[in-house]
């Protein structure tokens, strides 16, 4: 027991404020409302509020569920102090070290469900560099990346698969080479120690040193998310990303060298978009023939992000609105183009995939390809385009 730690606390962790996708938009605030009511029935504790939609938008949520107080940040850090009375109602939690973060030993005993998991989320790293400009990354995480030890990653990997047979990861960082000195030790450590796992990760198509691939497939890298957005260098600059469409080339012939599947995650619709940066978009992703191209359209927007004060400033976001509910920035203000485009380029083109085109998480097909294709993501059963 934690000193001066209280028992009688309930703590739930609100992940998302919905599926971020346009126009299938599912808000899953009335399901957050309906478990607080049910939480309230059963209990009179105080009832604390935890994770990543919470930090985005904590009074608003804090609020609405008329919960007691929340933790922002990290919870290791927040929600400890929070049970402990210290602080306010709502504290910010902020580790500098994360030599002591990892998932608990006792994590089946815990979390019974844990064991129908077939991979398993790990993070190296936290913190978000750069600057694009939708992301809410550094607000959750701040802008500074502080990383894990090696060894402790390897341990953890270690441990999940010898005590519970796990072999499939995904490393959960917002770009697993945000720090690539950092993601070269994480790989070196599980090639040093052999260890028989595969794994998928989020990167920034942008790499220093192309041979890096070939570490990361040595390691057991076999699909890599990347975070490319457009194909338009006028897109790249509106979007506020950090690299250049022939760094988007580069990162991917080296990708495909090293045998590693890959995925272009795209977000269509930012400020400025039109047809012909649009049709750039569209010749660079046949050109490169990834695995999958995931494309959003439209950008949700989220407090505290310099996509809000476009929007805002355009008249896109009503006054007074906290943006807790799903709003959406679309080029023009007008999604009919948008989404006639991107329908039309999908429907020819197999390895292309809308997620706001309906609502996925209650369609057949995905759970079909769920229950064949046992790990990984599922974008890695889609055919080359």
């Amino acid at each position: 027991m934690i000193a001066g730690f209280r028992p009688d606390v309930v703590g739930l962790s609100v992940r998302n404020l919905d599926n971020a996708a346009y126009p299938a938009t599912r808000c899953y605030l009335p399901e957050h409302i309906e478990l607080m009511r049910a939480v309230r029935e059963m209990s009179r504790a105080p009832v604390f509020l935890g994770g990543s939609a919470f930090s985005i938008s904590p009074e608003g949520l804090t609020r609405l569920l008329s919960a007691d107080g929340g933790a922002t940040g990290d919870g290791e850090d927040g929600m400890v102090r929070l049970c402990r009375g210290e602080g306010g109602r709502i504290l910010h939690g902020a580790l500098a070290d994360l030599g002591s973060v990892g998932v608990p030993r006792e994590i089946a005993e815990i979390f019974p469900g844990f064991r129908g998991y077939r991979t398993i989320g790990v993070q190296t790293t936290r913190g978000c560099p750069f600057r694009c400009l939708y992301c809410t990354y550094p607000l959750l995480e701040g802008r500074v990346v502080r990383t894990r030890p090696p060894e402790a990653v390897a341990d953890e990997l270690a441990f999940f698969r010898r005590v519970h047979g796990k072999q499939d990861f995904f490393f959960v960082d917002s770009a697993f080479n945000a720090d690539q000195a950092h993601m070269a030790r994480v790989c070196e450590e599980i090639v040093a120690r052999r260890l028989p796992i595969r794994f998928s990760c989020y990167l920034e198509p942008k790499m220093s040193d192309g041979s890096l691939f070939g570490l990361l497939a040595r390691a057991g890298c076999v699909a890599a998310d990347f975070g490319t957005d457009t194909g338009s260098p006028a897109m790249l600059r509106s979007l506020g990303k950090g690299f250049s469409i022939d760094e988007i080339r580069a990162a991917s012939l080296a990708c495909r060298k090293a045998g590693i599947d890959a995925c272009h995650s795209l977000i269509l619709g930012g400020p400025g978009e039109n047809f012909e940066t649009l049709r750039e978009t569209v010749r660079l992703m046949d050109e490169l023939r990834p695995r999958a191209v995931v494309a959003m359209t439209g950008i949700r927007v989220y407090p505290g992000t310099g996509m809000e004060s476009i929007a805002r400033e355009e008249g896109g976001i009503p006054p007074g609105d906290d943006l807790l509910f799903p709003r959406f920035y679309l080029a023009g203000g007008d999604p009919g183009w948008l989404m006639r485009q991107a329908k039309e380029i999908a429907s020819s083109r197999r390895n292309w995939f809308l997620p706001g085109e309906r609502m996925w998480s209650f369609a057949i097909g995905p759970r079909l390809l769920r229950y064949f294709h046992r790990n990984g993501p599922l974008w890695r059963t889609f055919r080359p385009g």
